[in-house]
Parts: C-alpha cells; structure tokens; sequence
C-alpha cells in the first residue's frame, strides 16, 4: 500500500515542482510508513488528498476512521500546532491534532498528524445565498477563537518560545518576509509607500494590547463545508503563519477583495453577531484591509487589480487622514 504512494512520475525538469516537494512525493509512501507504522491504527487505505509548495496531505483510513498526515515541504508546521493545541478546549469546528513531530526526528520534515474531516472546501461554491450562510458560521467561530489568549504575537518557534516583540514589529517583519513594502515602492511611489506605512504600522491606532489566538489566513479556501439539506461550516482549517495577534488581523484577512462579495458580507456579519465593532475596532480594521490589500495585491492580484492599486491606496489614505 504504502509503495503505491511514492510518485516517481515527476520529470526532475518539471517548472512546476520544487525539488523540495519532488523528494516528498517520490518518498510520499516510505514517510507515511515511518509515521503511521508505530502507532498500531491498522490502516486499510491510503490516498493523496492535496499537494502544492508548502505541504503535502495525505488521508490514511482505519477500520474505524480517517486521519490526515500533514508534511510541511516549506517551513515548519509550529503555528498550525499551536493553533490547534490552543483551541483544542474551544469546542469549535477544527481539526484534532494526534501526534506531531517538529524536530525532524521521525523524517527530514516536520509533519503532524490530525483528524480526518469530511466536506467540500468553501471556495468551491459559488458565489451566493449559501456562501453568506456559511461564512457568518465562519464569523461566529472566528469571534469564538478570539476569546482564547495568545502567549505573544506572531508565532511560537520550534522550541515552543514566543518572542518578546510588539504587534507593529511582528507585522512589520511578516511584510519584510514577503518584500511586501519594497515592492509597494515600486507600485505605489515611494511618497504614497511612505505614507502607507505612516498610516498603517507605525500608527498608534495599530497597537494591539493583549494578543489572542488568531488564525492568520483567513479565506474560503481554507474552510471545509457540507452543503444538503443544511449547510454546515464543519471546520476551519490551515491557520498562517501568524498566529498571536490581533484578532482583527483574521477579519481584515477575510475581507480582501479577491474574496467572494457574499462571503465577505457573512464573514462580517457573522463576527458581528455577539456584538458590533466599537469606533476604535473599526477604525483599525479599515487600516489593517488597507495594509492587508496592498500586501494580498502584489502577490495574487492579476494585472488589473495591480493597475487599480495606487488610485486605490490614494482614495483609501485620504479618507483615513479625515479620522
């Protein structure tokens, strides 16, 4: 079974696969024996769920269940076991996490090991009614996860250690890492970039006081759903790389524009719904969907998109001077 897993197909000249990922699908099979042999759940079956740069999933059926192996092709998978150890009292729609490796010991990548949940991905419905009913289901649980604190802001390392940093400096740094603001020069002309980030990371209305566990990727993509005879969020899935912070960080990442109207209409509407934003959230919130378009822009935004950018940072800037 496990043999049948290894993907010896890929042309070692293929553009589309890193090296990284090329040696985990060729070795896909002999992994998920090291990781699954030990632990006695007599699997019967085994099947690729989803691949890309960042990691592989792969389901592997008991005679009583499904688990799912994640292995990390790029990076470490430190904040998504945090996050899920974090909110593991919660009782909300998330994965459970079985066992995990960090420190390579096991296999030349980290990996964990998490339950099985059964759905369709979010994105993969169109944009309408059942989207919005979804994504308020989506809001109430975000809401909900925000309750709980986090130790510190961005993310822990290997070691389980949080740095002793301020939420404008972890932002600022998770930028840098994607040449967000450099490339904003470029788009934007270093007038408008400075001011950007005048308006943005380093403006007071951006500290953040106390840092709750956020999810940090925020998208439809991300959120496993079963649609029938009723519509059910069954869970939240793949937080990002941030995962201590402001929990408006999670909102404004679920209302970039790329998303679906109805999807950011219900998300909102469903984070609202124990209680409204008060002025000084709301405010933060418009400055974190700028910073967060800007940044969502430059690294998926299509030609179009990119060409609206600076008339629409420009429009935004202005009406953020006014408050």
């Amino acid at each position: 079974m496990w043999s049948a897993l290894n993907r010896l197909d890929i042309e070692s000249d293929d553009p589309s696969y890193s090296d990284v990922r090329r040696r985990v699908l060729g070795r896909l099979g002999e992994y998920a024996s090291l990781v699954i042999g030990p632990l006695n759940l007599r699997p019967t079956a085994a099947a690729l769920l989803r691949e890309d740069d960042q990691r592989v999933e792969l389901r592997v059926s008991t005679p009583s269940s499904h688990v799912v192996l994640v292995i990390a092709i790029d990076g470490d998978l430190a904040p998504e076991v945090f996050w899920l150890r974090a909110l593991a009292a919660s009782n909300l729609p998330i994965p459970r996490l079985i066992a995990h490796d960090l420190s390579l010991t096991t296999l030349p990548f980290a990996y964990a090991l998490e339950s099985y949940v059964g759905g369709s991905l979010l994105n993969s419905l169109e944009d309408g009614p059942r989207m919005r009913v979804l994504a308020r289901q989506a809001g109430r649980t975000l809401r909900r996860s925000h309750q709980v604190a986090a130790p510190g802001y961005g993310r822990p390392a290997l070691n389980s250690r949080w740095p002793a940093v301020p939420w404008p400096e972890v932002l600022g740094g998770w930028l840098a890492r994607r040449e967000t603001l450099a490339r904003a020069e470029e788009a934007l002309g270093l007038e408008c970039a400075v001011t950007l980030i005048d308006a943005t990371i380093d403006h007071p209305a951006l500290a953040c006081a106390r840092p709750c566990v956020i999810h940090g990727a925020v998208e439809p993509a991300r959120m496993i759903v079963t649609v029938g005879d009723t519509m059910q969020l069954e869970a939240l899935t793949r937080p990002g790389e941030l995962v201590g912070g402001d929990p408006l960080f999670d909102l404004a990442h679920g209302l970039l524009p790329r998303h679906p109207a109805t999807f950011r209409q219900g998300l909102l509407e469903g984070y609202s719904a124990s209680g409204p934003l008060d002025a000084a959230q709301q405010g933060r919130l418009r400055r974190l969907e700028l910073l967060l378009q800007v940044a969502d822009t430059l690294d998926n935004g299509d030609a179009a998109a990119r060409a609206r950018l600076p008339d629409e940072v420009a429009g935004a800037l202005r009406e953020l001077s006014a408050e």
